[in-house]
């Protein structure tokens, strides 16, 4: 048989083995942990700051110059007093529907591309700025 200090040492051994591996266990469910909650950190403050631009964007949304700018760009409405400018792609003969805006005389809307062919394209320049 085998000596009792034999048995006292294989015992201890097998204690000291088991508790080992729930350290070990206990130690990487603990890193795992942290690295799960670093995670969740990171997209609070990811959350947080698409929060803040949404609001950003709100704000902005409910502003008069959101309002006209929406305006003009989704409805092609304009000022009163305002010339609007439509370009025609010259192959075809249509509107490739994009719309300027411009201070108009006494006779309100003009379409550009009406009168294109009476003078060349930089005299319209120098007409739009001067």
């Amino acid at each position: 048989m085998i000596r009792s200090s034999v048995r006292a040492k294989i015992l201890i051994s097998v204690v000291f083995i088991v508790m080992s591996a729930n350290f070990i266990k206990s130690t990487l469910d603990a890193l795992a942990g942290r690295k799960r909650f670093d995670e969740a950190q990171k997209r609070e403050r990811e959350l947080v700051q698409e929060r803040d631009l949404l609001k950003r964007q709100l704000e902005y949304k409910r502003t008069q110059e959101y309002i006209e700018e929406s305006a003009r760009n989704e409805l092609n409405l304009i000022k009163p007093g305002e010339k609007v400018y439509v370009l025609e792609n010259s192959a075809q003969g249509e509107t490739d529907g994009q719309y300027y805006w411009g201070q108009t005389d006494a006779e309100g809307v003009v379409a550009a591309a009406a009168d294109e062919e009476k003078y060349p394209n930089w005299y319209y320049w120098y007409k739009l700025f001067f």
